[in-house]
């Protein structure tokens, strides 16, 4: 196994700003009032305000990276990574190969390192370059080239060049919610333990249950919002401008911070629904966009936490209609290759759910997610 190190290549350090600051002590307060142990005898609230406690840590850590990055995102990708399409669809496999031999090694996501000593590397990795051998499709956020592969860097919010933010650990408590018992299990016995990370005997990795927009990890344009064919509905990030589709914007390009959201509980339905029978050989719990009956804790680009359920993204959306279309909503692209039930959709357990906001957020880090109370 590679071992490799965190390095800072978005740009020079910078402090906190006095915002920053407050939003960070804010959320600290607010977790040591309400951190409970996850599998105590306690009532289902105490769970959901851990969960809501768990993702204002993170949006803390995230102002913090963001601190030492000149205010940009968390990204597995390098910046100029789409310099190496020679077509839109180029895949994930050959834009890295070129990147590697053109620079070297692309920096690979390091997952962590079990008691035995061995470390574990998600990138890339061909030749002497540490990784899985994967192809890079783990490093770039939702791969809209390859729709078959629901798999991607915002899968990977504990990968330790984030976790560095947190307390070190894949494993970590604060990057899995204890109302989705489904995953959280799996690993408790190793938070508990305060490992770094192990292997699952049957599941291999078991991610984080929280999920990035991955739709806000790429440029803008590469999920535009239509409003003129130089910002189409959906670019290939293959074809944005100089070679920038895939690199993560800043944080300032943020136009709607309390109705945008960065991280969002996948699993969570009321009551639990067990494994979805639909989705990988049925060992995986139902998403966010299964069921009306989701109820999922969010953190906003505006650092705020709250309950944002499946049934608000879609009354938002139907008030968000483009005139004249029964067809094209705002605030997600129903035209990406992942087709009109957009990211999972086709594995809904309410027929009539159809939404994608969040994973395919239409104009990016620039759209919204939902709208203000009518």
């Amino acid at each position: 196994m590679h071992t490799t190190q965190h390095t800072r290549s978005h740009g020079a350090r910078r402090g906190f700003t006095l915002t920053e600051a407050a939003a960070v002590t804010a959320a600290v307060t607010v977790l040591a009032a309400s951190t409970v142990p996850v599998f105590r005898r306690v009532g289902c609230s105490a769970m959901r305000q851990q969960s809501a406690a768990q993702l204002a840590t993170l949006a803390a850590a995230h102002a913090e990276y963001a601190a030492d990055f000149n205010g940009r995102q968390f990204t597995a990708c390098p910046d100029n990574l789409g310099v190496y399409a020679t077509n839109a669809a180029t895949s994930a496999a050959t834009l890295f190969a070129a990147y590697q031999q053109a620079n070297g090694c692309a920096p690979p996501m390091t997952v962590g390192t079990s008691a035995s000593g061995q470390t574990t590397i998600i990138g890339h990795g061909t030749g002497s370059c540490p990784g899985t051998a994967d192809g890079g499709v783990f490093q770039i956020p939702l791969n809209p080239l390859n729709t078959s592969v629901a798999q991607g860097s915002f899968r990977w919010t504990n990968v330790r060049q984030f976790n560095a933010y947190v307390d070190g650990r894949f494993y970590d408590q604060t990057f899995y919610a204890p109302d989705d018992p489904a995953m959280t299990r799996k690993v408790q016995k190793w938070i508990d333990q305060g490992r770094d990370f192990e292997q699952d005997a049957q599941s291999g990795i078991i991610n984080s249950t929280y999920d990035y927009s991955p739709a806000a990890m790429y440029h803008p344009r590469v999920f535009g919002d239509g409003t003129s064919a130089t910002f189409p509905l959906y670019l290939s990030p293959n074809s944005v401008p100089n070679g920038e589709g895939y690199k993560s914007p800043n944080n300032s390009q943020c136009q709607f911070p309390s109705l945008k959201t960065r991280l969002l509980e996948r699993h969570c339905m009321e009551p639990y629904l067990g494994a979805n029978p639909a989705v990988a050989g049925g060992q995986t719990p139902y998403q966010w966009n299964h069921s009306f009956r989701a109820r999922s804790y969010a953190a906003f680009f505006d650092g705020s936490v709250r309950l944002f359920t499946t049934g608000e993204a879609m009354n938002a959306q139907d008030r968000a209609r483009v005139p004249g279309t029964q067809q094209q909503m705002r605030l997600w692209l129903q035209n990406t290759p992942f087709g009109g039930s957009g990211f999972g959709g086709t594995q809904a357990d309410d027929f009539f759910v159809k939404t994608s906001v969040h994973y395919l957020t239409a104009n990016g880090i620039r759209g919204r997610d939902t709208l203000p109370p009518p």
